[in-house]
C-alpha cells in the first residue's frame, strides 16, 4: 500500500496515535528493532531525480549510517535486545515490486542527469551512487556488513549503554526481508513458555506494512518509530539532517483502541451470532488492507486509500460480519465462504465505479429516466399542480370508456370495475380516485372475488339551514373546478405501455449487459494478450492467482514464508466482483528455496545498473543475442491505473522466467572470482555480547579513517532464533497482557478519562499542516463537571498529577486559575492564597482556555468542553540525590514544554508508575559504596579526581585518591580568547559599509541567492553563510547577536574574494537590491553572456567548497576545527605533564563528596558549562563518528 497515503489516512482518522519524541518523555523499551534499509537509503542518496549533482563518498555514507543507528539507539535505549535487520534475498513474490522500483529508479536518475547536463549544470567527476546497489550480493552491501560489525564491536566495547543488551545483526547475507526477519524473531519468542506478555517493542521503519505487522503481533506494548512525515510544500522544504529531524512514536495501543471504537456497533447485544473479539477484528482488518495493495499484490480496481477505500470496507465489514458464523481471517488462514460474503458485498463498490464511468452515456441517462417513470406508476398522483401523469393503454381505455363518463355524469350509482384488474391497474384506479375525491372500496362477490368499486361521496342531509346550503353550493363550485383540472390532466396523460415490472426487468438487463461490457473492456485493456477463445479460463486463472496471493501474504505475515518461488504473475488485479471465481484455488504451496544473491540481482536490476553485478553477467543484460535480453527492456510503459502520483504508476516490464534465468546464468557462474563467489552465498545472523573477560585488538574496517579497537571486549556468535519445535505459535492477546489504564508506564490510553466516540464526516482535523477532508473519530470527554471545579483543584495544590492527555507526563500542581482568580499555596505549604486577575490576566486566561480547547479539537479530534479552570504545573524533571543519599523527585518549570493545562484533561493517578522515577530511601553508605567501588572525588581538595573506596567508619568512607604530582596549569581559556581575537566578528552594517555594498545585497549574497536560468532551473549563487529560517549559522564565519548578524574576518575575506572574482555580478545585483525574483538575463541582458557567466560563478563557488562549512544552531557555542585542534594539542601536552600521580588516603569522606558514574545526572544534572571549562567524564557518553 502507499506508505504516505496509508499513514496519512490512519493519522487523520485516528488523530491521537502519534507522539513526538522528547527527552525522557517516552516509555522504556525492552526491544528495539531497526528495519535497516530505510536508514541505508536515507544516509546514502537523495530521492531519484532530486539532485543530479549530489555525491557522497563511501566513507561519508558509512559515517552517516553509524550516526543514524547511534541516534536511534540513544533515543530508545533498549534494555534487553537491539535487533538490526537488513533485507536479504526476498521471496519471489516481492521481487516483482523490487524489479519495478529499480527499473523506474534507474530511468529517473538517467533522465535527471540528462536534464542537468542539458541545462548546463556542471556534473561532478565522481560517479553517482546507484541506489540499486542496496540489494543483497553487491560489493557495497558486503562492505557495509564489514563496517557494521566494526561499529557494533566498538560500541559494545566502549559504551556502557550498549553493554547491557544483546545486539543482533541480520545482514544482507541472511535470506528474507528485514521486517519479516524481525517478525520471525517476535513470533518465535512469543511461542516460548516463559515469554513476557508485556514485553515493550519499538520497531523503526518507514514501510506502512510495519503497522500491520505490529498489529498482528497482538502485543499491546508496541510502538513504531519513524521520522516526522510532512505533506505538500513542507515536505519539500524540511531539512533531512539528523540533528534537525523530528521523530515520532506511533502507538499501536492507541490504534487498537480506535479500532475498537470503529467497530463498537458490533459489540452491542445481539449484533453477532458469536462473541466479539477485538483481536480477531484486527486480524480481519489486516486482511482487508490487502485489497488496497501491498508489496506482493496490486490493489483491487477502484480501491484507493485516498478515495476512502478502507473506510468503505469498514462499512461493508460491519454489514457482512453479522451474517457470518465467525471471523474471516482465522489466525492467518482465510475462511473462504466468509471471504465470499465480504467480496459479494464489496462488489457493490464496483458498481459505483461502473456508474461513474458511464454517467455521461446516453443509454444510462435515458434508462435512468425510464426507470424513474416506471417507478412513478406505483406512486400516488394526488392532482398536484403541473404533475405529469403516465398510464398504460389499458388504463387509458379504462379511463376514457368507464371512469371519465362516470365522473362527467356524476352518477349516483356506484361504478363496479370488476375483479380482474391487475395490481398496477388497481393502484392506478385508487390513485385516480384519491385525486378526484372519489370513494373506492373492494367488495367480495358471491364467488369470493374482490371487486373494485368507485362512488361519489354521500351528500349532506336536507335538514341544514339556508346558510349551509349556500356554503355547499360554493364548495361544489370549487370542487367542480378542481375535478375538471384533474380530468384534463388525465386526458393529457402520457401513454407508457410497460408495467413497472417489465420496465425494471428491461432496465436491469440493459444495466447488466453494459456492466458486463464494462468489465470485459477492463480485461481487454489490461490483459490484451489473452486469447479470445480462452478468455474465461484466463480470467479464472487470474482470480485463482490473486486468491493464492491473499493466502500467501497472510501465511507470510502470520507463520512465515509458505513458498519462496510463488509470485503473483500479473501487473493488475481482477475486478472485485470476479475474485470469487478464484476461491477454489490450489493453496498447497511448495516451500522451495530462495534465490541466490546474484540470481536476485539479475532478476531485479535493469541494464542501466549492470555495473553493480559481476562483469561475467553483463553480456546477458546488454547483448542483443542474449537468451534473456527481453528481461531488460530499455523503454517501458508506465500506467497510472487510476493513481495520481507518478511513483504509483504500474511499471509494465516482463516478469522473470526463473528457469530461463537460471539456465542463462549457469555458464557465467563458472567464471566468477573467489570474492564474487563468496558474495553469492548465504550467511547467518550474528549476536554481539559484551564480556569483561576478553581483551583483544579489533582491526579497523577502514584504516586511515577509523582506528583499531585496542581493547575490544565484544564476542561474536551465531544468533539462533528461539526454538519452536514442539511449540505452537500464539495467536491473539496473551494471558496477562496489560491493557488500557493498566498498561505499563508511558504507553498512552484514551481510557484514562471517561469519553464517548463517534465517526464524524468532514470534521477537519489538522494533523499535517492542513485541514483534513476525511472523516475522523472524534473523542468527547464526559463527566467533566467535577474535574473543572475550581474548589476541586484548590484542594490539589502541591499534589502530583499527570498532564498531556493521552500522552501522560507526571507533574506537580503549582497554581490553579479560573476567569477571576489565581490560587496558589502560601509559603507554609498549607494555606491557599487567592489573587484577583488584572484585565490583562483575565484576557490571558480567556486566550489560553480558547487555545487549549481548539488545540485538542483540531490536532487530536478530542472535544474537551468549555475550559473553566486552568492548572499551572511544574513538570517532573527527574530524580535528585539528597545529601543523605535518598532519591527524591525534582519538579521544575520546563521552558520547552507547556506548563498550563485544562483541568478536565488532567489525570489524578495511574496504575503503573514509571520505574525510572520512583523515589527511594537512602542506603547505608556501606551498601551504596562497598569496598572496591571506583568513583570520583567531589571535595574541594582534588575535585574530579578518581578514587577507590577502601573502608567505612562512622557512616563515612575511607578512600584513596589519585592526585597529580604536578599541578595542572590553566590553558583553555587563553587559547579560546586568542582564537577569538584572531578571527573577530563585525556587525553586518559595518561590513556592508567597509565593502561599499548595499546592506540588502550583503544579506542576500551571504545567504541563499536564487537565480533562474533560461532552462527554468533555479541556481543558488549565494555563499550560504547564514540561514535565518532554519536558525543556523556557519561555524567560524557568522553568528547572530541581539543586534543582528555579524561576520568574521574569514567571512569578510570570502565575500571580498567573491566580489573581486565576479565584479559584474555584484554590480548587477547592486542596481536593484530590492528585486526578489531574478533571472540570469536580469543580471546580463545578453543570453549568451548570461549563460557563460552563470557557469563561471558556479565553478568559482564550487572551488570554495562552502557546502562543507559546518552549520550549527544560532544558540550553539562552539569552536571551529582549527581552535579545537590547537586545544587538543595543548591538552595532550598537559596530560603528559600530569601523568605522574600520588595516591592519597583520606578518612571521613561523606557520601556527598563521592560520585559514582551512574549518579552523575542525579547529583550534577544542573551543572552549567562554558567554553574552555575542564571536565572529567563521569559517565559513558555516546560518541558520534564524524
Amino acid at each position: 500500500m502507499g506508505v504516505p497515503k496509508f499513514f496519512r489516512w490512519l493519522s487523520e482518522r485516528y488523530p491521537a496515535i502519534s507522539q513526538v519524541i522528547a527527552e525522557n518523555r517516552i516509555p522504556e523499551f525492552d526491544c528495539l528493532y531497526l528495519d535497516m534499509n530505510g536508514i541505508i537509503h536515507n544516509c546514502t542518496h537523495k530521492d531519484a531525480g532530486e539532485d543530479a549533482t549530489f555525491r557522497l563518498s563511501e566513507e561519508e555514507m558509512f559515517l552517516r549510517i553509524f550516526n543514524y543507528i547511534e541516534h536511534l539507539f540513544g533515543k530508545i535505549k533498549p534494555k534487553q535486545l537491539f535487533f538490526m535487520a537488513i533485507d536479504g534475498v526476498a521471496p519471489r513474490a516481492k521481487m516483482n515490486q523490487q524489479r519495478a522500483r529499480r527499473f523506474r529508479t534507474a530511468l529517473d536518475v538517467e533522465k535527471a542527469r540528462d536534464k542537468a547536463i542539458k541545462d548546463g549544470i556542471e556534473m561532478p567527476k565522481e560517479e553517482p551512487f546507484d541506489s540499486n546497489c542496496i540489494t543483497p550480493g553487491t560489493e557495497f552491501m558486503a562492505k557495509l556488513s564489514q563496517q557494521l560489525r566494526y561499529f557494533v564491536n566498538k560500541k559494545i566495547s566502549e559504551d556502557t549503554e550498549w553493554q547491557g543488551c544483546e545486539v543482533v545483526l541480520s545482514g544482507h547475507e541472511v535470506p528474507g526481508e528485514g521486517e519479516h526477519k524481525i517478525m520471525e524473531y517476535i513470533r518465535n519468542a512469543k511461542a516460548q513458555p516463559q515469554y513476557n506478555q508485556n514485553v515493550r517493542h519499538c520497531l523503526y521503519g518507514l514501510d506502512a506494512d510495519l503497522i500491520m505487522l505490529g498489529l498482528l503481533s497482538h502485543d499491546p506494548h508496541f510502538c513504531l518509530l519513524r521520522e516526522e512525515v510532512t505533506f505538500g510544500r513542507a515536505s519539500k522544504t524540511k531539512s533531512k539532517e539528523l540533528e534537525h529531524q523530528n521523530f515520532y512514536l506511533l502507538h499501536l495501543c492507541i490504534v487498537r483502541e480506535y479500532l475498537e471504537m470503529e467497530f463498537q456497533d458490533l459489540q452491542s447485544d445481539g449484533a453477532l451470532n458469536f462473541s466479539f473479539d477485538l483481536e480477531r477484528v484486527i486480524d480481519d482488518f489486516i486482511l482487508m488492507a490487502f485489497f488496497v495493495g501491498n508489496d506482493f499484490l496490486p490493489n483491487l480496481p477502484g480501491l484507493h486509500i485516498n478515495e476512502g477505500a478502507l473506510a468503505n470496507m469498514f462499512g461493508v465489514y460491519k454489514r457482512v460480519l453479522p451474517t457470518c458464523e465467525g471471523y474471516i481471517n482465522e489466525n492467518g488462514v482465510i475462511h473462504m465462504a466468509r471471504l465470499r460474503s465480504l467480496l459479494e458485498e464489496l462488489s457493490k463498490l464496483e458498481l459505483i465505479s461502473f456508474e461513474n464511468d458511464v454517467a455521461d452515456e446516453k443509454w444510462f441517462a435515458s434508462k435512468q429516466m425510464e426507470k424513474h417513470l416506471a417507478d412513478r406508476n406505483a406512486t400516488k398522483h394526488r392532482g398536484r399542480k403541473n404533475t405529469h401523469i403516465t398510464m398504460s393503454s389499458f388504463q387509458r381505455d379504462l379511463w376514457k370508456q368507464k371512469i371519465r363518463p362516470y365522473v362527467s355524469n356524476r352518477s349516483r350509482e356506484a361504478l363496479d370495475l370488476g375483479a380482474q384488474l391487475k395490481a398496477a391497474d388497481r393502484k392506478f384506479v385508487q390513485d385516480l380516485a384519491d385525486a378526484m375525491h372519489l370513494q373506492w372500496s373492494t367488495k367480495e362477490d358471491d364467488n369470493g372475488e374482490r371487486r373494485l368499486v368507485l362512488a361519489f361521496p354521500a351528500r349532506g342531509s336536507g335538514d341544514d339551514d339556508n346558510d349551509d346550503e349556500e356554503d355547499d353550493e360554493d364548495d361544489d363550485e370549487e370542487g367542480n373546478l378542481a375535478a375538471w383540472r384533474v380530468i384534463k390532466s388525465y386526458d393529457k396523460a402520457q401513454i407508457v405501455d410497460v408495467t413497472t415490472e417489465d420496465a425494471q426487468q428491461h432496465y436491469e438487463k440493459l444495466y447488466q449487459d453494459k456492466y458486463q461490457g464494462w468489465k470485459t473492456k477492463y480485461y481487454l485493456q489490461k490483459f490484451p494478450e489473452w486469447p479470445a477463445a480462452s478468455f474465461d479460463r484466463e480470467q479464472t486463472m487470474l482470480c485463482e492467482n490473486y486468491v493464492q496471493g491473499l493466502q500467501w501474504v497472510l501465511f507470510y505475515y502470520y507463520k512465515g514464508i509458505a513458498s519462496w518461488p510463488w509470485f503473483y504473475g500479473y501487473h493488475y488485479a481482477p475486478l472485485i466482483s470476479d475474485v470469487t471465481k478464484g476461491l477454489g484455488a490450489d493453496l498447497n504451496f511448495k516451500k522451495g528455496q530462495p534465490f541466490k544473491p546474484y540470481e536476485q540481482l539479475m532478476g531485479v536490476l535493469p541494464d542501466r545498473s549492470k555495473k553493480i553485478v559481476p562483469k561475467v553477467y553483463h553480456d546477458l543484460m546488454t547483448n542483443p543475442s542474449s537468451p534473456i535480453i527481453d528481461f531488460y527492456p530499455r523503454d517501458f510503459e508506465l500506467d497510472m491505473n487510476g493513481k495520481k502520483m507518478d511513483w504509483e504508476a504500474v511499471v509494465k516490464i516482463p516478469f522473470i522466467d526463473e528457469k530461463r534465468l537460471l539456465a542463462a546464468m549457469a555458464g557465467p557462474n563458472e567464471l566468477l572470482s573467489d570474492d564474487e563467489k563468496a558474495r553469492n552465498g548465504f550467511g547467518v545472523p550474528i549476536k554481539f555480547t559484551y564480556s569483561p573477560d576478553v581483551d583483544y585488538t579489533y582491526p579497523s574496517s577502514m584504516p586511515g579513517l577509523f582506528p583499531d579497537i585496542p581493547s575490544c571486549r565484544c564476542i561474536e556468535n551465531i544468533f539462533d532464533l528461539p526454538d519452536v519445535e514442539g511449540l505452537e505459535y500464539l495467536s491473539g492477546l496473551t494471558n496477562g497482557a496489560l491493557l488500557n489504564v493498566e498498561a505499563l508506564a508511558g504507553f498512552p490510553t484514551l481510557h484514562n478519562l471517561p469519553y464517548t466516540a463517534q465517526l464524524v464526516e468532514g470534521y477537519g482535523v489538522n494533523v499535517f499542516q492542513s485541514d483534513s477532508k476525511n472523516p475522523s473519530v472524534v473523542v468527547t470527554l464526559t463527566d467533566t463537571n467535577m474535574r473543572t471545579s475550581i474548589e476541586t483543584w484548590k484542594a490539589k495544590l502541591g499534589q502530583r498529577c499527570y498532564v498531556g492527555y493521552p500522552f501522560l507526563q507526571e507533574a506537580k500542581v503549582m497554581k490553579v486559575r479560573d476567569e477571576l482568580f489565581t490560587y496558589e499555596l502560601a509559603e507554609n505549604g498549607k494555606d491557599v492564597i487567592a489573587k484577583d486577575h488584572s484585565n490583562r490576566e483575565a484576557t490571558e486566561f480567556a486566550r489560553e482556555a480558547e487555545y487549549l480547547e481548539s488545540w485538542y479539537a483540531k490536532r487530536l479530534a478530542v472535544t474537551i468542553g468549555q475550559v473553566e479552570c486552568l492548572v499551572y504545573v511544574h513538570m517532573l524533571k527527574g530524580l535528585i540525590k539528597t545529601e543523605e543519599g535518598a532519591l527524591i523527585k525534582e519538579y521544575a518549570e520546563n521552558p520547552s514544554l507547556r506548563n498550563t493545562y485544562a483541568s478536565q484533561t488532567i489525570v489524578d493517578e495511574v496504575i503503573n508508575e514509571d520505574e525510572r522515577f520512583i523515589e527511594k530511601a537512602a542506603l547505608p553508605i556501606e551498601e551504596e559504596f562497598p569496598v572496591g567501588t571506583r568513583a570520583f572525588f567531589l571535595g574541594e581538595y582534588a575535585y574530579g579526581r578518581p578514587l577507590e573506596i577502601i573502608g567505612h567508619i562512622y557512616h563515612k568512607a575511607e578512600v584513596v585518591v589519585s592526585i597529580p604530582k604536578t599541578k595542572e596549569q590553566p590553558f583553555a581559556k587563553q587559547l579560546i580568547h586568542r582564537a577569538e581575537r584572531a578571527n573577530p566578528y563585525t556587525p553586518s552594517f559595518a561590513v556592508a559599509k567597509q565593502l561599499g555594498m548595499h546592506p540588502l545585497v550583503l544579506s542576500k549574497i551571504t545567504s541563499s541567492y536564487q537565480v533562474m536560468t533560461s532552462a527554468g532551473l533555479k541556481l543558488n549563487l549565494g555563499l550560504n553563510l547564514k540561514f535565518e529560517g532554519r536558525k543556523l549559522k556557519v561555524l567560524g564565519y557568522s553568528r547572530k547577536s541581539h543586534t543582528g548578524w555579524e561576520f568574521s574576518a574569514l567571512a569578510i575575506k570570502l565575500i571580498t574574494d567573491y566580489m573581486l572574482a565576479c565584479p559584474d555580478f555584484f554590480a548587477a545585483i547592486q542596481r536593484e537590491p530590492q528585486r526578489s525574483e531574478v533571472t540570469e538575463t536580469d543580471l546580463w541582458p545578453d543570453q549568451g553572456v548570461a549563460s557563460q557567466r552563470i557557469k563561471d560563478i558556479v565553478a568559482w563557488l564550487k572551488k570554495q567548497e562552502t557546502g562543507k562549512f559546518e552549520k550549527v544552531p544560532l544558540e550553539a557555542e562552539q569552536l571551529d576545527s582549527d581552535a579545537v585542534m590547537e586545544l587538543a594539542k595543548a591538552g595532550e601536552q598537559v596530560l603528559q605533564a600530569t601523568q605522574d600521580a600520588d595516591v592519597k588516603k583520606l578518612r571521613g569522606v561523606p557520601r556527598t563528596a563521592i560520585l559514582k558514574p551512574s549518579d552523575a545526572e542525579l547529583l550534577l544534572g544542573n551543572q552549567k558549562f562554558s567554553l574552555g571549562d575542564r571536565s572529567s567524564e563521569s559517565a559513558e557518553r555516546q560518541r558520534r563518528y564524524c
